[in-house]
């Protein structure tokens, strides 16, 4: 633990926070990475930022928006598997926040992606959740503007 004084209190740092940890990606394994990059680039407007290849038929993309300084997507596959990935019942999803929930629906709807929630108000947030081409859930949320 570690205490950090300012002018007004001490704050006390517990874990890696006085590190000043940050979330840069999320990483699943796909089944067809060409129609994964299709549906995160095209649909969604990332931009592959690297590819590795991990050995013995594993490979990964890193995917992020151009003009953000969050995290990303990491996109992995193995070239040597031919049966389907099988969720956990871990995985939840993982949330982008957005601009303009509507239009980011609108443009989802056009480009035929599944919306498996549609609209919904929690407080001070709106929301959407989608799914990608393998299934996982994305959550889109909107911050509502104070009236």
């Amino acid at each position: 633990m570690t205490t950090q004084n300012t002018a007004a209190t001490p704050v006390v740092t517990t874990g890696i926070n006085a590190f000043r940890p940050r979330i840069l990606h999320t990483a699943y394994f796909v089944a067809d990475i060409e129609r994964s990059m299709k549906f995160y680039c095209n649909v969604l407007g990332m931009k592959e930022l690297q590819r590795f290849d991990l050995g013995d038929g594993v490979q990964e993309v890193i995917l992020g928006f151009p003009e953000s300084k969050g995290g990303g997507v990491i996109l992995m596959w193995n070239t040597r598997r031919s049966t389907p990935y099988q969720h956990g019942d871990g995985y939840s999803r993982f949330v982008m926040l957005v601009s303009d929930l509507d239009a980011t629906l609108a443009h989802l709807v056009a480009n035929g992606t599944t919306i498996s929630k549609q609209p919904t108000d929690v407080g001070a947030l709106r929301y959407i959740m989608v799914n990608d081409p393998d299934g996982y859930t994305i959550e889109m949320m909107q911050m509502k503007r104070s009236a």
